[in-house]
């Protein structure tokens, strides 16, 4: 999403796109009170901002329809979609948090990010799983090593070796 669409929706305006979208994928079909559920608000707030992003041409909404997207609307949607799944993947994969700590985090990260930032923690997540230097002994290391709080012995005889640290091999 460039900065100027993300300026003109709000956060929460963000957070209704995403979730009519999956509510969409998931029902086929988006109803005012699943999406009330979904983001855990009353149907007054979600008939409220549906209003707001069907002036807007986000959505097509009719009291006591469906909610559907437009072709913009599913544009927007998906972008924030991806952000979210981008950022938990980095979350979890690479830095390896547990998954509702990922969740809530993405979360919170999707409406900030912006697209370059977005593209390179994805490249960064495929080089780390497709490079023999890195791979998943490495993410697993790093992972033990955040538990830890401490770098292991192999971790500093690994930079010792690259002539990393200060000359008395502390990391």
């Amino acid at each position: 999403m460039n900065a100027q669409a993300q300026q003109e929706l709000t956060k929460s305006m963000q957070d209704y796109l995403e979730s009519i979208l999956f509510l969409i994928r998931q029902n086929r079909v988006a109803r005012v009170r699943d999406v009330a559920a979904r983001l855990g608000v009353g149907m007054p707030a979600v008939t409220a901002a549906l209003k707001v992003l069907s002036r807007r041409k986000l959505v097509n909404y009719d009291p006591y329809q469906y909610v559907t997207l437009t072709d913009r609307g599913r544009e927007l949607a998906e972008e924030v979609s991806l952000r979210h799944h981008a950022l938990r993947r980095f979350l979890t994969d690479i830095l390896g948090l547990d998954g509702a700590t990922a969740e809530a985090n993405a979360c919170r990260m999707e409406h900030a990010v912006d697209h370059d930032l977005l593209e390179r923690l994805m490249e960064f997540v495929e080089f780390i799983q497709r490079c023999p230097r890195a791979g998943a002994d490495w993410v697993e290391s790093f992972v033990a090593t955040c538990r830890r709080a401490v770098p292991d012995q192999r971790c500093r005889e690994c930079i010792k070796g690259l002539g990393a640290g200060d000359s008395d091999g502390k990391v």
